[in-house]
């Protein structure tokens, strides 16, 4: 099944944020990435390569991953099933939608791993920028935003300044929200392709603390998957809506000890405390599971970037099993499809496993 993108710039006139520098709105872009089920040609476009995804300013993106020392050959080297294509043929259906939201400082896109895999399942993804964020946000005008200077002075021990960048995606989705539901009701090539009643979202680090607290605001989302979020900045409001399915994925340091060794001790207990409270209080169903081969970056693309051949395999084994928890998921506890999350994690396997609040493995 192909797989194609659609890159729009939104601005929400309504309000604008201390870290841009010009006048005008809230600046959001976001890809639209949705199948072709129904066999239309594809205009003679071939698949994009990985650095295609930065057009038109992918030379201003390579120079930023360079200065980050990531490694262009492997970068270079890596093929998507992608391709742009101007105007989408009317869907004959309605497809189910999954919200993405990126880790701090990433780019919306550099989770093609786990997008091309519920694209072939038929979710349309759509992903949102986080921009003057995110180390760098491309426009489809060819404006390329970088990180703001203010936004670089952030320390992980800000929790204030956190929970404002939080507010302030939250604030982007549900604009995107409104926007995808215009989408359906008027444009000639998306008109009747979103089913708004079946909505889901990802959320990893910063993006997965967005997910939880939108999910509690916002009743358009029906199920979650908190890709290793950050919990430590979880705030429990008995008043907020939480009787959404949850899958939470953590990386191999999901309790506090082997925590206490990567991340500040302050971190890393308020983010147990974090994790404890949402296994304790998540009325809704709830799934806790720890990866094996994970660290935190594992559930992003970016590990690609910058590994050698033998743990480039291993983190495409990582890439596998994360997809395959989160399109049985989805299928399950957003479609209603059968038991294939249920059944799936029932059996045994040496990859992940089950863990509580603490974040131990559950015998």
């Amino acid at each position: 099944m192909k797989v194609f993108r659609k890159v729009e710039l939104l601005t929400d006139y309504t309000r604008k944020t201390k870290f841009q520098e010009e006048p005008e709105g809230r600046k959001i872009v976001i890809s639209i990435y949705y199948p072709d089920t129904d066999g239309v040609p594809n205009q003679n476009k071939s698949e994009m390569k990985y650095m295609d995804l930065f057009c038109p300013c992918e030379q201003l993106a390579r120079a930023i991953l360079q200065d980050i020392e990531m490694n262009m050959d492997l970068i270079d080297g890596l093929s998507t099933s992608i391709s742009e294509r101007a105007s989408q043929q009317k869907s004959k259906r309605a497809y189910p939608i999954i919200i993405y939201s990126p880790a701090l400082g990433l780019d919306r896109d550099m989770y093609i791993y786990n997008i091309q895999a519920l694209v072939k399942q038929e979710f349309i993804v759509v992903t949102v920028s986080a921009a003057y964020e995110a180390m760098f946000t491309v426009c489809p005008s060819g404006e390329f935003i970088n990180q703001s200077e203010t936004m670089r002075k952030i320390q992980a021990t800000d929790y204030n300044e956190l929970h404002h960048l939080i507010s302030i995606r939250k604030k982007d989705i549900q604009y995107v929200l409104d926007y995808l539901s215009d989408l359906n009701a008027k444009d000639k090539n998306f008109m009747g392709s979103f089913n708004m009643d079946k909505i889901g979202m990802i959320g990893h680090s910063i993006g997965g603390a967005t997910a939880l607290n939108l999910t509690m605001e916002d009743d358009r989302i029906k199920a979650v998957v908190l890709l290793d979020a950050s919990l430590h900045l979880y705030i429990e409001n008995e008043e907020k809506h939480n009787s959404v399915p949850i899958l939470l994925l953590r990386q191999k340091a999901s309790a506090l000890e082997a925590l206490s060794n990567i991340l500040q001790e302050k971190i890393a207990n308020d983010f147990i405390k974090g994790q404890e409270k949402l296994f304790m209080n998540w009325s809704g169903y709830k799934s806790f599971l720890k990866i094996e081969s994970a660290t935190h970056m594992s559930f992003s693309d970016m590990p690609l970037f910058e590994e050698d051949e033998t743990l480039h395999q291993r983190t495409c084994g990582t890439h596998h099993q994360i997809n395959e928890l989160v399109t049985k998921f989805f299928q399950e506890y957003l479609l209603d499809q059968g038991k294939a999350y249920s059944t799936f994690i029932s059996q045994p396997h040496s990859d992940f496993c089950m863990i509580n609040g603490s974040g131990d493995e559950i015998q």
